[in-house]
């Protein structure tokens, strides 16, 4: 391209000729500036990994063997975290091996680190054939979904994960639709699962999945160490294993309960092995049928209760008898139903429940009939849980029954009773700026019974060892309850139980079905989220596994 002539005259074009060289003269100093702090930086950052290098090396955590450091990254795998951001994260024993080498050294040579195998939540092929090769014949725990309607996660299941049953320890299957469960349950009829301990079956579908549910019959071939079952309401059964705990969740919903004569047929091959039953799903069917007697269940040592089970006439007492329960909790049960159990309890087979050390009832209703039978009943009762705003009439059946104890030099009902749980399911009331100073010290109604029965129990000579405050709202009653106590001059041990979410109703340690039901909700949060960033033409990072597809409720 030509250059346009100059306009200057002479002495201003020597000017700019002049400056024009001193410029590149000094973009040429720049430069060779700029190169120089580059490689100076380097160095420095060359030595500070160096001088980190060292000052690691001499830290507690880098001292440590590596068998202490393995049981350390074990651990560290139960820690459930959000996943906030579009991506899945990376599993935790990867995250760990990405740290330095002598940490993936010991990752590497740890087998059971890599045990734990979810498709395709975290894991798609490639990982699988990898995490087959490091846990080498270690016992496997294994989730599969949700979402598995794309063909190439079943070839996955078929082809790389069912040749390893033998191996399977746990297994969780998360299915979305009939067709995913019926296509996964087909795959475990005819097999043996020699060291199978515990099985998670759950069925989403909530929409399409109207009407009743074939009957499965899964390990034909034998599962002889199933011990623990958490299933949705479908009918499975097995080849009688020793089962001791079985649970039947609210899923798939009130459209398809599971029939009672199902129900009962499930529960009678290890009615003698069964210590623990919590039945939350719905069950269809009034309470008898002609000449039907109740499943005897002489090992159930706990039992739950769900509202869900009962909506539809099922009557649970006159189905199973639990001549040595332990623990009774009755979970969102409506005051008919109460009703109906109370009066079993009572009246009907009092000397069931003689030997019952604890009873909760959360949320739900209580009974108007509630009578003073009930402590005689279950006069062995070292543990009573109520939830609060719910269940004041038991409080003020307990407190009367002391006051006339105290009153009349008698035995109290309940004498053994040493710990009262309180379940806060709703807010409780915080300091306001408004309050007016004469209401500062007036203690609330509901409180003021409960100091009243601390009072009662310490009077008849059977002080509580301890109050349990559970639910998200226990820190507040618990301030509030202490100022009380201390206005009173009493004193009584007080546990605070915060549950990890606001759906749980008896607070424990996560156990392996909840984490099962995190990472299935984790998963479908992240799709969805995915699935909303393509609606709005948001870019983003593309999926990490094979395309899934999600179904939700209207």
């Amino acid at each position: 391209m030509r250059q346009a002539p100059s306009r200057l005259d002479p002495v201003a074009q020597d000017e700019v000729n002049t400056l024009s060289a001193k410029i590149a003269v000094l973009q040429d100093r720049k430069q060779a500036l700029t190169n120089e702090a580059f490689h100076v930086q380097y160095s420095i950052l060359s030595l500070q990994c160096r001088i980190a290098q060292i000052n690691n090396e001499t830290l507690p955590i880098s001292r440590l063997p590596s068998d202490v450091l393995a049981i350390i990254f074990e651990e560290s795998r139960c820690l459930l975290n959000q996943w906030p951001g579009p991506r899945r994260p990376l599993p935790v024993e990867v995250q760990l091996s990405h740290v330095c080498s002598r940490w993936r050294q010991v990752a590497l040579s740890s087998p059971a680190l890599w045990t734990t195998i979810r498709v395709p939540i975290l894991h798609k092929e490639t990982a699988v054939r990898t995490y087959f090769q490091r846990c080498k014949q270690c016992p496997l725990d294994i989730h599969i979904g949700p979402m598995l309607s794309d063909k190439r996660i079943m070839d996955l299941i078929s082809s790389l994960l069912l040749p390893r049953i033998p191996q399977f320890r746990q297994l969780i299957l998360d299915t979305e639709d009939r067709q995913e469960l019926f296509d996964v349950l087909g795959l475990l009829t005819n097999i043996a699962a020699p060291s199978l301990r515990r099985l998670k079956i759950s069925s989403h579908d909530l929409v399409r999945g109207q009407g009743a549910y074939p009957r499965f019959e899964l390990f034909r071939l034998g599962a002889p160490l199933l011990a623990d079952a958490r299933l949705s309401a479908i009918p499975i059964t097995f080849p009688e294993p020793p089962i001791k705990t079985l649970h039947f969740d609210p899923l798939p919903g009130p459209g398809a309960p599971l029939s009672r004569s199902d129900l009962l047929s499930m529960i009678t091959p290890f009615a003698a092995t069964l210590t623990t039953l919590h039945l939350k799903g719905f069950v269809s069917g009034f309470h008898e049928e002609p000449g039907s007697v109740p499943v005897v269940l002489p090992a159930l040592r706990e039992l739950l209760v769900h509202g869900n089970a009962l909506i539809h006439g099922f009557n649970v007492f006159r189905n199973i008898a639990t001549p040595g329960i332990r623990s009774f909790t009755l979970f969102a049960v409506k005051r008919h139903a109460l009703s109906s159990i109370h009066k079993f309890m009572t009246r009907i087979c009092p000397e069931q429940f003689h030997g019952l050390h604890a009873l909760h009832y959360i949320e739900g209703d209580m009974d108007d009939d509630l009578e003073i039978y009930l402590p005689h009943a279950t006069s062995e009762l070292t543990h009573l849980s109520v939830t609060m705003g719910h269940h004041s009439q038991l409080l003020r059946l307990l407190l009367n029954s002391d006051k006339q104890a105290s009153l009349h030099g008698t035995a109290p009902l309940w004498p053994n009773l040493r710990t009262l749980s309180l379940h806060l399911a709703r807010p409780w009331m915080q300091d306001r700026d408004d309050t007016d100073p004469d209401e500062e010290d007036e203690i609330p109604p509901v409180m003021a019974m409960l100091l009243d029965v601390v009072q009662q129990r310490k009077s008849v000579g059977r002080p509580l060892a301890m109050v349990q405050l559970e639910g998200s709202n226990a820190r507040a009653f618990q301030d509030q309850f202490s100022s009380a106590l201390a206005k009173s001059h009493l004193y009584v041990e007080m546990r605070v139980i915060v549950p990890q979410h606001s759906t749980d109703f008896r607070p424990c340690d996560p156990d392996w079905a909840y984490t099962g039901d995190f990472y299935g909700s984790q998963y479908r949060s992240h799709v969805y989220r995915k699935l909303q960033a393509q609606d709005w033409g948001l870019g983003g990072s593309g999926p990490r596994g094979p395309p899934t597809i999600i179904h939700t409720t209207p």
